[in-house]
């Protein structure tokens, strides 16, 4: 049939499990330093979207953490692939629900408040570094997802593509911030991420 892909060698699945193995560490590794930046950075300036840029980012960790055990079994016991799979989707559910649930309070309560964001070059660098970081990160991710037909390394660049996406909203916040002095812009960007989050919370729970 058209499109049909033949079997996988065991050598080239290990390859495949391999390269997977490297982006979610390179996930873990820089999202834990990224992650800490932007949530002390945003809590300091009362920055609700590069502190959504950071929950994001400390949510891809944890799917990516699930990630590596995921792998890791799949090189010792190949058959428990599946069950590890289904795992994982479980953790980075919950971690989205989780980011979800903290920003919406956290954006009503400011915008109820009508509290401005801060002005630190901080929030900006840590914003733009992880555009810069994730976007690329999260399209491996997903490519090499889909080719090793992976919906939890698929599931996990999602993950990813949220932390840029919301890299780039945050840097527009405050540009507009700044510019025109719409404080209201940032609270609005971390709603929008709440519900991308809430979203995606529920797509992966959805995956078996």
């Amino acid at each position: 049939m058209a499109g049909h892909q033949p079997p996988l060698s065991d050598l080239d699945r290990l390859r495949q499990v391999t390269a997977a193995l490297w982006l979610v560490w390179v996930s873990v590794v820089f999202g834990i330093v990224s992650g800490a930046v932007s949530v002390t950075a945003g809590l300091a300036d009362d920055s609700l979207s590069v502190l959504a840029v950071g929950l994001g980012v400390l949510a891809d960790v944890t799917g990516s953490a699930t990630l590596i055990w995921r792998f890791r079994a799949e090189r010792r016991q190949p058959g428990r692939s599946q069950a590890a799979e289904a795992r994982a989707a479980i953790v980075v559910a919950a971690a989205l629900a989780t980011v979800s649930a903290v920003i919406t309070i956290q954006a009503a309560i400011a915008l109820a408040a009508s509290s401005r964001p801060g002005t630190s070059e901080v929030t900006v660098i840590a914003a733009a570094v992880s555009l810069v970081v994730l976007t690329p990160l999260a399209y491996a991710k997903r490519r090499l997802g889909a080719r090793m037909a992976s919906q939890a390394l698929q599931g996990d660049g999602t993950l990813s593509g949220i932390g840029a996406s919301t890299s780039l909203l945050a840097l527009t916040a405050l540009t507009l911030y700044h510019t025109l002095g719409w404080w209201w812009s940032d609270r609005a960007t971390a709603l929008i991420v709440a519900a991308i989050a809430a979203i995606e919370t529920w797509r992966t729970a959805q995956h078996p």
